[in-house]
């Protein structure tokens, strides 16, 4: 049964519409680059004291004694944490943020890319996969960049689709040799498209024999689905709560279209969505922080039932902090079961219970006493497992031709940042298609034209194909530019004489309209990627990837 509102109060797990004070400062939703955004001015704390010029006292041959400086022990080390701090930030432990992929990540999905595993293909086993990211571009550890697999398979959406124990907070994923892999849809759909992968930068792997993209084309935001709780990395502390994928969508496309966005509008569109089922009870103050700011914290709370006939109060959700590891599952239900009137408390997880919720957690609370003793003690549990975590956006930019940079952002700074990449990214596609689409036109022009004039090829052929030069000649012969002749001749004269008339015209007029359509999406690049967006969006949502445990 469920629990009765007039006996505890249990919050409901529907969106809250977030009102909040409005900030004095407002900021309208114009695309900027993140390079293009002013620098933050560092505190005195932060500003590095330069250290006097010394003299050798044991000068080596050839040393520039310029470059020699007093430093003491603690500020060396100070400073050498620092760089290798700054290498772990922007090159391994926080996300880029337009594909919202830590290296590893993109490893892992261009290793699902290379190995062919598309959503509509077979799996094929982890292990393959983590083998080829470590082999190919990723020499790190392999039981790492499988957690780093596991991870990104119980995103909401999934960046991959899995087949086997992909575990739980207090289960952990089977190992790799029993697990399998693909592309979600997702991914196939928002991340690895053909179209914009033709278009990211590439660079060199470790060994200089490969390439990966600089970054995934990302369609969508894949950080803000991502949520990772703060501390990852030497002197950074960020991280940012995952939100629904409907209400992230919408911010994308209505910035894409010019729609403006505050922070308060900001706020009350964004809905959090932690992907294990637990309830954000975030006030409307604080919702409204964190967006606003980049920093702030969510509450969240446990969706509970009650059995009143068995006197058992059963928490169907994991909660990050307190709930969400083995230890501090363990912790928590030790502590429960101390409590007066308490006479058991258990992990029951497991999918074949019947109560479980959708990832399999059922941590079972037994009461003794009256109806009121057992509602009092479930306001109490719900009290006891909710928690409050911190969080601070913070990304990276990664950079072919230059060092990585990384910052701390506001949720609008992001969406700014972020839409004004994925125009970047649009017009560039935009353009290969239209190069591709006038060269197609181009050669179905000539075959139109050699099949208007097939008496007068036929008539010059044994020349052309007698000629030290057969291109060259049969442009002379026929008064037409060298690459026509070489396209004809390309082509097999067989192949050529059955070309007909009608198909070809027809392919010229579906072409030309292919080339109207790409040259006024360039004119207005972030509503036509808003309308492909909201096109992609759509197809997803009525065919999402299988097993979602929780809405989107």
């Amino acid at each position: 049964m469920a629990i009765k509102p007039k006996k505890v109060k249990i919050a409901k797990a529907t969106a809250v519409a977030k009102v909040a004070k409005p900030v004095k400062v407002k900021s309208k939703s114009k695309a900027v680059s993140v390079d293009d955004m002013p620098k933050k001015k560092k505190k005195k704390s932060e500003v590095a004291v330069s250290t006097g010029h010394v003299t050798s006292m044991y000068p080596m041959i050839g040393q520039d004694e310029s470059l020699i400086r007093d430093e003491g022990l603690a500020d060396y080390t100070r400073r050498a944490l620092g760089v290798y701090g700054s290498y772990v930030v922007e090159d391994r432990a926080i996300a880029d943020y337009r594909d919202g992929l830590k290296p590893v990540h993109r490893a892992l999905l261009w290793s699902l890319s290379d190995l062919g595993l598309r959503p509509g293909g077979a799996f094929k086993k982890s292990a393959r996969t983590v083998g080829d990211a470590l082999g190919k571009y990723h020499p790190h550890g392999d039981a790492a960049c499988y957690g780093a697999m596991v991870t990104i398979a119980n995103t909401v959406p999934p960046a991959i689709a899995g087949q086997g124990n992909w575990g739980r907070p207090d289960d952990p994923a089977a190992a790799m040799r029993y697990t399998e892999a693909k592309m979600s849809k997702f991914t196939g759909a928002f991340l690895l498209d053909p179209d914009y992968l033709e278009v990211v930068p590439r660079v060199p792997n470790f060994s200089n024999d490969l390439e990966i993209p600089l970054y995934l084309p990302a369609l969508l935001p894949y950080m803000l689905f991502n949520g990772s709780v703060p501390a990852p990395a030497y002197g950074v502390k960020c991280g940012n709560p995952s939100f629904s994928f409907t209400s992230v969508s919408k911010v994308v496309c209505e910035m894409l279209n010019g729609k403006a966005y505050d922070e308060k509008k900001l706020a009350d569109t964004l809905e959090v969505r932690h992907e294990f089922g637990c309830v954000d009870i975030s006030s409307d103050e604080d919702h409204y922080q964190l967006i606003a700011t980049g920093k702030g914290k969510v509450t969240y709370e446990p969706v509970m039932k009650i059995d009143e006939k068995s006197k058992t109060i059963i928490v169907t959700t994991y909660v990050p902090g307190g709930m969400a590891n083995t230890a501090g599952i363990t912790k928590k239900l030790e502590k429960i079961a101390e409590w007066p009137g308490v006479v058991a408390a258990a992990n029951a997880s497991g999918k074949k219970n019947k109560n479980a919720g959708p990832y399999g957690a059922a941590f079972e609370i037994k009461v003794r006493g009256s109806e009121d003793v057992l509602y009092e003690t479930a306001t109490k549990v719900q009290k006891e497992i909710s928690a409050a975590i911190n969080y601070t956006l913070g990304v990276t930019i990664r950079r072919a031709d230059a060092s990585n940079k990384f910052k701390y952002l506001t949720y609008l700074e992001y969406f700014k940042a972020w839409v004004a990449y994925r125009i970047k990214l649009e017009v560039a596609m935009l353009n290969n298609k239209l190069a591709k689409a006038e060269r197609a036109l181009h050669i179905q022009q000539v075959y139109l034209w050699a099949v208007d004039n097939m008496d007068k090829l036929l008539k010059v052929l044994p020349k052309v194909l007698a000629a030290t030069d057969p291109d060259a000649t049969l442009a002379k012969l026929c008064k037409i530019p060298v690459e026509d002749a070489k396209i004809i001749l390309d082509r097999q004269v067989r192949k050529l004489a059955k070309l007909e008339r009608a198909g070809l015209l027809a392919k010229i007029k579906e072409i030309k309209a292919e080339i109207a359509d790409y040259k006024s999406g360039l004119k207005e690049p972030g509503k036509y990627a808003a309308a492909s967006t909201a096109a992609k969006v759509k197809a997803y949502l009525k065919s999402p990837d299988d097993k979602l445990p929780i809405g989107l």
